[in-house]
């Protein structure tokens, strides 16, 4: 747009660094929780419940939080959310009741959830959804994805659980003081100044306002894309994973493998901005997510090669790496300023529900055909959603022209 001012470096550069701390936080959370877990005897069961129960909240309340960051401003409600994450973060040492454990990581979920949403609203808030900023905020949101790991692996291994979840909180700390270097990008007088209790109150309009913005074209094309996107993580982080074990690789393999697969997304995000001006952003979408589906769909061809599934998974994720930025964009464009943090919740909603569902289906899938045919058969659903969402596409090109 033509009157829209560019951020400073320091924003931009304190919104990169809020998108690495935000999703970085994640990890570090889903590696630890198990770990502790096993320490206090929970059984498999027990330790599954704990995993879900950190987007449990989230599904109900992301599109209330998203609405909170447009109503009360983004900035505030991510600084909110950040002292949340570091303070819960270091209850868990001293709370090792599996009830407990369950509150805490359904409350440190959402917190930790909002604090991504949050970092999302703000780099499109800031950058008007410009897609060579953006690729360069999910390349940095990334390498929290790779730092994050190993920096909770080694205080695991060499100063135990407590300082494990202490670096938690410091993780969340160094979050809280990059978010505080973020100009607001919103205007003063679109927010709630003095915030009373009925302010952060969950609105029935909230819903149904978000919702509404399903039914515009660009936004309801980028929720069908997100759905398959998140339906092939969810497959890849439960049976891709069982049938790597099944032909024989080994836990270290298998984290190599995940680690390739990550760098390389990271670094594909980097290409968004010179991809974008190949093609219309929807087909390019489109076409990458049928790439990637495709590549997952045919793990079983490959004959169980490290080499050739290693090749392919980082193919994949790289693909990936490109739509995350690409869809940011253009969902960014797609409505104005004063609803982007709506937009991100009703994603992130749409995301959670995607993931729910998509492990259930491929399960019942295995269960009818192997795991093997399993791959092919879930593959076949998404690529056929792909067919007829290209026709859709092809049909409607014009007024999606025209909102570009």
């Amino acid at each position: 747009m033509s009157d829209h001012v560019p951020p400073s470096k320091r924003s931009l550069h304190a919104a990169y660094a809020a998108g690495l701390f935000s999703m970085g936080q994640a990890e570090l959370l889903t590696m630890v929780v198990p770990l502790w877990a096993v320490l206090q005897g929970a059984s498999p069961t027990e330790i599954g419940i704990l995993v879900g129960a950190k987007s449990m909240i989230t599904f109900f309340l992301a599109i209330h939080g998203g609405a909170l960051m447009d109503r009360l401003g983004t900035r505030r409600v991510m600084l909110f959310f950040a002292a949340v994450s570091g303070s819960l973060a270091a209850l868990y040492p001293v709370l090792p009741w599996f009830p407990l454990m369950v509150t805490l990581q359904m409350l440190i979920g959402f917190a930790g959830n909002m604090s991504w949403i949050g970092a999302q609203t703000i780099i499109a808030q800031l950058t008007k959804g410009e897609p060579g900023k953006i690729g360069q905020f999910s390349f940095f949101s990334r390498l929290g994805n790779v730092m994050a790991p190993l920096l909770m692996g080694l205080l695991w291994d060499f100063a135990g659980p407590t300082v494990s979840f202490l670096g938690v909180s410091l993780w969340a700390g160094l979050m809280f003081l990059v978010i505080t270097q973020i100009e607001n990008p919103q205007k003063a007088d679109t927010l709630v100044g003095r915030i009373g209790w009925r302010d952060i109150l969950p609105r029935l309009s909230d819903y149904t306002g978000s919702l509404k913005l399903a039914l515009l074209p660009l936004v309801a094309f980028t929720l069908a894309i997100s759905f398959m996107r998140h339906a092939t993580n969810g497959v890849e982080n439960s049976f891709f994973i069982v049938y790597l074990r099944d032909v024989g690789f080994a836990g270290t393999m298998i984290g190599v493998m995940f680690s390739i697969a990550e760098i390389t997304n990271s670094f594909a995000s980097l290409a968004a901005g010179r991809v974008a001006r190949w093609l219309p952003i929807p087909w390019l979408m489109l076409g990458f997510t049928t790439v990637s589906i495709a590549l997952l769909a045919i793990t079983p061809l490959l004959g169980g090669a490290f080499l050739l599934l290693a090749i392919a998974h980082s193919m994949r994720r790289g693909f990936e790496g490109l739509v995350q930025p690409l869809m940011f964009s253009l969902q960014a464009k797609a409505v104005p300023s004063h609803v982007q943090g709506s937009i991100v919740g009703l994603r992130v909603t749409n995301n959670r529900l995607s993931s729910i569902i998509t492990p259930i289906l491929m399960g019942l899938i295995v269960e009818t055909l192997g795991i093997a045919d399993g791959f092919m058969a879930m593959g076949g659903v998404l690529l056929t959603a792909c067919a007829i969402l290209a026709v859709v596409v092809a049909r409607t090109q014009s007024k999606w022209s025209a909102g570009l």
